[in-house]
């Protein structure tokens, strides 16, 4: 399993260096639509076109994926029906990256930003504020195992980067909106890094209390 996690990661490293040197060497015009919605542009060429919003794709599919996680761990973790924070904690989770890879697919936060006439960024940063109240006084992440809770802390790094570059660096400048959507992109990996931990860990320990009650 651990080999495995490796390939992936190298290949998500290559993916990542490919489109940073995409944004760099012909600009945003051309990058933008890998970074796009997910909508097939039918003036693009083939190639590019069989790419278009590829990086949506797969957050998209990977905000998806940590919510099926904690549906999973929700499963796992049952304690005689008793509704305890760790059962509050799953679902919020839940609706939370359901909503995310939602938002991800339609925009919503894009959109709320223009309607309410606030910087997007800052929509995100306050989702990200929410993310730490569930984790901290919900999750009680602190008593959390490193090995789980450790994954949050590149991902609270990648979310940070993407947040600053967002709000902060020129629209128009070479390599940034690669760097800003693949900072997200890894910020997300590590969070389902983390959904992954967090569930084999809770079904070991539901594994082994079964085993002791018998």
């Amino acid at each position: 399993m651990k080999r495995i996690g490796i390939i992936i990661c190298a290949l998500l490293g290559v993916y990542s260096f490919a489109l940073l040197l995409v944004d760099l060497q012909l600009g945003q015009e051309f990058a933008r639509g890998y970074f796009s919605d997910i909508v097939v542009g039918t003036d693009y060429p083939l190639p590019y076109r069989a790419f278009y919003g590829i990086n949506t794709s797969l957050t998209v599919v990977l905000l998806s994926g940590i919510a099926l996680l904690f549906l999973v761990c929700m499963g796992a973790g049952r304690n005689n029906g008793k509704q305890d924070r760790q059962f509050w904690f799953q679902w919020s989770q839940i609706f939370f990256f359901i909503y995310l890879a939602c938002d991800d697919r339609l925009l919503i936060h894009e959109k709320a930003g223009s309607v309410l006439g606030v910087e997007d960024a800052l929509l995100i940063g306050a989702l990200g504020v929410l993310e730490l109240l569930f984790l901290f006084l919900v999750g009680d992440v602190l008593r959390q195992p490193w090995k789980v809770k450790g994954w949050l802390l590149p991902a609270a790094g990648c979310f940070a980067i993407m947040v600053c570059i967002d709000g902060l660096f020129p629209s128009g400048m070479r390599g940034r909106l690669a760097v800003e959507d693949l900072s997200k992109m890894w910020a997300i990996v590590f969070l389902w890094v983390y959904a992954w931990t967090y569930c084999m860990d809770l079904i070991r320990a539901s594994s082994q209390k079964e085993s002791n009650g018998d």
